[in-house]
């Protein structure tokens, strides 16, 4: 698929990632969003309106025994906290300050965003908020780096060679402190996890009696949930969902990197693409654009629905030909199966507010789907 002029240009400034190859038989996809470049100046023209949602934004403090202090920067490596955990020991960690991916836009990312810790060799986990509790299950030596969701190449916290993080600027204090005094991030339901290439978060929630659904609210941080799924891709399978959407976490077009701030519901394949139906601020419905931050350029494509004219603080109904949407959007060879259901909330990159709330997530055929949430 060749780049139109527009879209290299767009490519050097790092507002959009690499095009699909095309296929090598079968129709195009549809990539039918409107230029990158018209979204880059009125983003421009919002960043002291970037810089007063940042400076307004109030840390969280902690009452008691500080441990240990530190001063982190981006520098894609480990930094050994002093401190060596016992089996089931609990710790509160609080964070403040920015990494900016741009001062000049004013683009930055906080620590509920950035901060990651691990446990000796363990797995990677990210804070899940500019608070939270560390409790260690075998015990061993902490450490902390901070990075950006989806940094990392694997679970033990090696940089990505793939897709290297860019570099940026400004620093993130912690204050380590003894004993749990921390909230503890909201219960998911039952069969979903968050998604360890962008660590744990404290977005999602599960409704309580009076309010059967899985509810979203995403502010200044990013976190995909998944429920894990094996069912047959079919002519005739079917994804239904009801969602209802409060409010959008941008104000302009989400198709370029720096406003790629969004709420929406995905299906995973086995080939490890993924399909993305998303509400837009101002995109038309059925604007079919690929994700434009690098890594995910490669394996994810969006698709437009609805926008707020439809309706916000209301309830809308979904129903997806998936196979039909499959060969339309994404093209090429069609996987013989999907393998998971995601719900994806960013508002990492302005800053911005977004809220929403989910039920009746069916898969399968009309007559015999499965019943997700």
């Amino acid at each position: 698929m060749s780049q139109p002029i527009d879209y290299r240009i767009a490519k050097t400034l790092g507002l959009v990632g690499e095009l699909y190859p095309a296929a090598e038989s079968g129709p195009l996809p549809i990539r039918n969003a409107p230029s990158p470049l018209r979204v880059f100046l009125p983003f421009i023209g919002q960043r002291e309106e970037r810089r007063k949602r940042r400076n307004t934004e109030q840390p969280k403090t902690l009452m008691g025994k500080v441990l240990q202090r530190m001063t982190l920067r981006a520098d894609n490596q480990w930094q050994d906290s002093e401190i060596t955990l016992s089996p089931g020991e609990v710790l509160s960690v609080s964070a403040t300050g920015h990494l900016f991916i741009s001062r000049a836009l004013n683009v930055s990312i906080g620590p509920k965003t950035c901060l990651w810790y691990r446990v000796d060799d363990g797995d990677i986990h990210r804070l899940p908020s500019d608070t939270g509790t560390i409790t260690s299950t075998k015990g061993g030596r902490l450490y902390f780096q901070v990075a950006l969701p989806g940094a990392f190449g694997n679970r033990a916290g090696e940089t990505s060679t793939e897709s290297p993080p860019p570099p940026m600027s400004g620093t993130i204090d912690v204050e380590i402190y003894s004993g749990s005094g921390a909230e503890d991030s909201p219960e998911l339901p039952q069969g979903w996890h968050y998604y360890w290439r962008l660590g744990e978060g404290s977005i999602y929630r599960k409704g309580g009696d009076d309010e059967p659904a899985l509810c979203c609210d995403t502010h200044g941080d990013v976190g995909i949930i998944k429920y894990p799924i094996d069912q047959p891709l079919t002519d005739d399978m079917q994804f239904s969902w009801d969602w209802f959407v409060d409010a959008l976490p941008s104000t302009l077009p989400e198709h370029v990197q720096p406003t790629h701030d969004y709420l929406s519901i995905a299906v995973e394949f086995e080939n490890g693409l993924d399909l993305t139906y998303m509400w837009s601020s101002t995109l038309p419905a059925d604007t079919i654009f690929q994700c434009p931050l690098p890594w995910w350029d490669k394996r994810e494509t969006h698709w437009v629905l609805r926008r707020p004219e439809d309706g916000l603080s209301m309830w809308h109904h979904e129903s997806r030909s998936i196979k039909d949407d499959y060969i339309k959007a994404i093209g090429g060879e069609v996987p013989k199966r999907i393998v998971a259901v995601w719900l994806i909330a960013n508002s990492a990159f302005q800053s911005g507010h977004g809220k929403c709330k989910y039920r009746k997530i069916k898969l399968g055929p009309r007559e015999a789907q499965q019943s997700i949430f």
